[in-house]
């Protein structure tokens, strides 16, 4: 009796988390724990070592190039994620321009929640630079994220610094180094 009530609340949830409009992959929170599971891991030198070589490596990016993008990458591609959002690319601008995303904007205005594993995306002024990273949780203007390439802490590099980190976020539209797009997949 137990395993069948077991089952159907699994099953239950399974459906309410797919069925939603915001949250139409199970794949999405393995792509979380994944990333979760690589928190407080650090590069070696500047943007070196084995774990950033092998992020690197999924999006083909040269050693020594910025990584959160890569890490997003390797991410989705460990979970099994076929096709979109997956990039290729070690840009973090790149999940924006080749996705269907929510804007910053419109997650404020509607106050969303997020579902976990979503991609969320910076970017630095009116250049095609920016960051990217998986988020936890995530209500209205802020939430909290998993970021490769980033400081573990308020002081330092925000978009590239020294390892995987658990970092609160928040929309501030008006910033230089800005959220401003989300990509639910």
């Amino acid at each position: 009796m137990k395993l069948s009530v077991r089952t159907l609340l699994l099953t239950l949830y399974f459906l309410l988390q797919t069925s939603s409009p915001l949250h139409s992959a199970s794949l999405s929170p393995k792509v979380l724990l994944i990333a979760k599971s690589l928190i407080g891991t650090k590069e070696v030198g500047n943007n070196g070592g084995y774990w950033v070589e092998r992020f690197q490596k999924v999006t083909k990016s040269p050693k020594g190039a910025q990584w959160c993008a890569s890490f997003v990458n390797f991410c989705l591609d460990s979970a099994g994620v076929k096709g979109l959002p997956f990039t290729g690319s070690g840009l973090a601008r790149t999940f924006a321009t080749r996705n269907k995303t929510i804007k910053a904007k419109d997650v404020i205005a509607q106050n969303m929640t997020l579902p976990p594993g979503t991609i969320i995306v910076w970017r630095r002024g009116t250049t095609p630079f920016g960051h990217a990273g998986i988020v936890d949780t995530w209500q209205g203007k802020s939430g909290t994220t998993v970021e490769g390439n980033t400081s573990s802490g308020l002081k330092g590099s925000q978009h590239d610094g020294d390892g995987v980190w658990g970092r609160k976020r928040t929309i501030n539209p008006t910033s230089y180094f800005r959220i401003t797009d989300f990509i639910v997949y």
